[in-house]
């Protein structure tokens, strides 16, 4: 039992020295995913094309919040020379409003948040691409994110190959 314990620890240990060599040549690098996505032009021109694409929305929104603003002002106005039904009319009103308001706000916030999602999950389609190509022609063997390590040199940081690589 005692040559079976000593020559499993042997094993061990020349499994071990054997595993920090291997580690020795490993080529890591780190990415800023953070930094990428921000400086990329893709961004820039993603946004730009959402704002035009949801602009009239957005001015439906805003033409609806303005003319429930215009009823509540003309409402506190006129309200002491309103009969009761005229009151009641006018809060309908204001409650159909606010209900179409809501209901426009809301599918508005849905397909932006969609579309936001679509847009970023292409250009990091794109991202992925340019660490792959640079981890194969590097000879990378590992490339973490920078927020996955407590401490890394800057010598592994690979950010700005992944920036230029992205933006063409």
């Amino acid at each position: 039992m005692n040559k079976v314990l000593k020559s499993a620890g042997l094993t061990l240990a020349l499994m071990t020295i054997g595993m920090g060599s291997a580690m020795a040549d490993t080529k890591i690098g780190v990415v800023d995913m953070e930094k990428v996505f921000q400086s990329l032009p893709q961004r820039e021109k993603v946004s730009a094309q959402l704002k035009r694409e949801f602009e009239p929305r957005v001015r439906e929104l805003q033409q609806l919040e303005q003319q429930g603003q215009q009823l509540v002002e003309k409402f506190k106005k006129d309200e002491s020379f309103m009969s009761k039904d005229q009151k009641k009319q006018n809060q309908d009103k204001l409650a159909q409003l606010q209900i179409q308001f809501n209901q426009k706000r809301q599918a508005f916030e849905q397909d932006n948040a969609r579309r936001q999602g679509e847009e970023r999950a292409k250009i990091l389609r794109d991202v992925k691409a340019a660490i792959d190509q640079i981890a194969q022609s590097d000879d990378f063997d590992i490339i973490l994110e920078n927020n996955a390590t407590p401490y890394f040199s800057s010598k592994l940081d690979i950010t700005s190959q992944v920036i230029s690589k992205a933006s063409k």
